[in-house]
């Protein structure tokens, strides 16, 4: 993403993320990394979304993060890219996260970080919009590297039974 965001013409960013964790992550990482970066989502109190969608609408902030439910009452024009952090979890999200960008006729760029273990949602959505998502690779990447392995719910369940304490045997007193 930051590779990404090194384009100086992405200089209005609405990214999306799957979680408000990681959305808040996401944007630390982002400021870390010297983008002005913003966070919104549910947990956020009233004061911090408008903070946020202002410091965005006037250019202070490049970038603001944001999960789907809390974009839905986003109203900004000018938004020149949407990045998809995650692949939405439903076609019609995607549908409604990049058409962020076609605000009052304007044209604009979506973006979809996504790995192999995204390929059939990717087809779901290609199927919905009947035209082929365009599959592009960021220049400077390496992309033979692993990805990190996700543990399943059966892994986890076994690696917390195979770590669970036993309880201490009660210990007779004399």
């Amino acid at each position: 993403l930051c590779k990404l965001l090194e384009d100086t013409r992405l200089y209005s960013v609405l990214i999306f993320a799957r979680t408000k964790h990681r959305a808040d992550r996401l944007a630390r990482n982002l400021q870390r990394a010297k983008i002005p970066a913003a966070v919104i989502h549910g947990n956020r109190s009233q004061n911090q979304r408008v903070a946020a969608l202002e410091g965005f609408r006037e250019g202070r902030t490049r970038v603001l993060v944001a999960t789907d439910i809390a974009a839905r009452g986003i109203d900004v024009e000018g938004i020149t890219h949407v990045v998809n952090y995650d692949v939405p979890s439903q076609p019609e999200d995607y549908v409604h996260r990049i058409g962020r960008t076609g605000r009052a006729a304007a044209i604009g760029e979506a973006y979809t970080l996504a790995t192999p273990e995204d390929s059939q949602m990717i087809r779901r959505i290609e199927y919905i919009l009947q035209h082929k998502i365009e599959r592009r690779q960021i220049e400077g990447l390496d992309y033979d590297t692993p990805s990190i392995h996700m543990p399943t719910p059966e892994e986890i369940r076994r690696y917390v039974e195979a770590n669970r304490r036993k309880p201490k045997a009660a210990s007779a007193t004399s």
